[in-house]
């Protein structure tokens, strides 16, 4: 076994470590529930923008919010239980770490829409992207320690 074998096995381990340890458990998890929650976030966003023709501000507060609610309930469900926190103040806290990532998603729509002139729902799928590994390490760390 030469000296390149060793360090790709290495890290190999090191990743299968990961993933089998409890916050690798739990992004894992999450992947799947902010991807759940990811979709229903992109199709009320564009239900909003082009079915009530909303300004995409809005059509991306209102997809945020409810798609918000969905993500607490499914985090709650499948990924981190109710942790050491009674439902309604776990509830406020999602809502107000969301705070940081609804302005997260609406600071890079408008540099996405106004500035890079993206599609919308393009500017929306890279908003999401960015926003997501806040909610998780807020969530994990903060809201259901």
């Amino acid at each position: 076994m030469g000296l390149t074998d060793e360090k790709t096995s290495g890290a190999k381990f090191r990743i299968a470590a990961f993933l089998a340890s409890k916050f690798g458990l739990a992004a894992k998890r999450y992947l799947v529930v902010g991807g759940a929650s990811a979709a229903a976030d992109w199709a009320i966003f564009a239900a909003m923008l082009y079915g009530f023709d909303l300004h995409y501000i809005a059509a991306g507060t209102i997809s945020f919010i409810l798609a918000t609610a969905l993500n607490y309930y499914l985090s709650v469900r499948f990924v981190f239980g109710a942790g050491s926190r009674g439902p309604r103040q776990a509830m406020l806290l999602v809502y107000l770490v969301s705070i940081v990532g609804i302005a997260i998603n609406l600071i890079v729509l408008t540099v996405g829409i106004d500035i890079l002139e993206m599609h919308p729902l393009v500017a929306k799928f890279f908003a999401t992207g960015v926003a997501v590994f806040w909610n998780f390490l807020a969530r994990y760390f903060y809201v259901f320690k």
